[in-house]
């Protein structure tokens, strides 16, 4: 019994992450069950004994991809981390991904699953309050983020500003790198103090 439900546990993840890789990849809608049933080599009837339906499935790929996001943020706020290295690793990994494929994704929650939608959001602004905070705090005491910051209030402007500004540059002629890259030096100019600034500049060249 206890191996049967080690296989169920495994064949879930397994389907977790290839469904959280073609729906990233294609979009939720245009990725049917038989898309990740033929990605995996199983049957949809192996597929139905773990999950019901694709909107089951939806839920749990959220949830996991919740519980990926705050074990991430743990990690990186130990205080041994230096802020301005974490901060420029973050838009680092943004620069390797495309901002097209992961806009579809969020563009299909929204249309076709717009309660869980909401949800997400709200979710997502609240852990990136808490983690922006304390990123502010943390870098104000490694002596790299000015002292005169309000920290509240540029929390919710760098949680409110980095996804909707790298969404609104893309109306602008240019590539995924370069507005990642830009969003980042306007950020940094805007926290740093002047051996934040120093530190930064001699990072990036």
């Amino acid at each position: 019994m206890r191996f049967i439900v080690e296989m169920c546990t495994d064949l879930r993840a397994k389907i977790l992450k290839t469904s959280g890789e073609l729906f990233f990849k294609f979009g939720i809608r245009s990725v049917s069950i038989d898309d990740i049933c033929n990605e995996l080599h199983i049957s949809k009837k192996t597929f139905y004994t773990v999950f019901k339906q694709k909107d089951e499935l939806i839920v749990e790929l959220l949830d996991a991809m919740r519980q990926k996001k705050e074990k991430d943020y743990q990690l990186v706020l130990a205080p041994s981390v230096n802020v301005l290295d974490l901060l420029m690793q973050s838009f680092k990994t943004l620069r390797q991904h495309s901002m097209e494929k992961h806009l579809a994704f969020g563009f299909d929650l929204e249309k076709f699953y717009p309660e869980l939608w909401h949800e997400r959001q709200v979710m997502l602004k609240e852990m990136d309050l808490k983690y922006m905070a304390q990123m502010l705090r943390t870098g104000i005491e490694q002596g790299m983020y000015r002292e005169d910051l309000n920290i509240d209030a540029t929390s919710v402007l760098l949680a409110n500003l980095i996804p909707n500004v790298l969404k609104d540059l893309m109306q602008v002629s240019m590539n995924t790198a370069q507005r990642v890259d830009f969003v980042l030096d306007m950020i940094v100019r805007m926290i740093c103090n002047e051996k934040g600034l120093e530190y930064y500049q001699c990072t990036i060249l």
